[in-house]
């Protein structure tokens, strides 16, 4: 009867712990374009200014990154207008292959050429996409997607 409490318990920590949301990685990344938008921070990660935060990660070298790119700006543009903070980083490539590529977004966007952020995030792909909520915790994400925004809105709770 012990082992089967014990085993009880361990199953409830186990739950509680592995079981709950990751936080979202925190990095201080460069802001591209940041001298024609102030509004964006180079801080992500930690609490998110509304009750949910897209953060959406690409890379330069990636063909379903610039796939998806019409999809990415679009969805941005719905959710912010629905009061979801949005942040597109760029990585995984050269300080200056990253900035041309987040040049090419009608955007500020993060450059993490580095890959600190990405390394954190602890994904095994690019594009990726985490949504968490006010509180800074990841509740739910998507490597890859699909061009139709609804989908990934869908797949995403957005």
């Amino acid at each position: 009867m012990n082992k089967i409490i014990a085993l009880a318990v361990v199953g409830m920590i186990a739950f509680f712990v592995l079981g709950k949301n990751p936080d979202m990685p925190r990095e201080t990344l460069e802001v591209h374009n940041q001298d024609e938008f102030s509004s964006v921070s180079g801080n992500i990660g930690g609490r998110c200014g509304s009750k949910k935060c897209l953060t959406v990660y690409v890379a330069p070298w990636c063909p379903a990154c610039k796939a998806l790119k019409p999809t990415i700006i679009s969805m941005k543009k719905e959710v912010e207008a629905e009061g979801v903070e949005v942040r597109i980083i760029v990585g995984q490539d050269s300080q200056k292959a990253t900035e041309k590529y987040a040049s090419s977004y009608p955007f500020p966007t993060l450059l993490d050429a580095d890959g600190k952020f990405y390394k954190k995030a602890d994904k095994k792909g690019v594009p990726f996409f985490l949504v968490s909520n006010s509180k800074g915790k990841v509740i739910s994400d998507l490597t890859g997607g699909t061009t139709n925004v609804q989908a990934m809105r869908d797949k995403l709770d957005l």
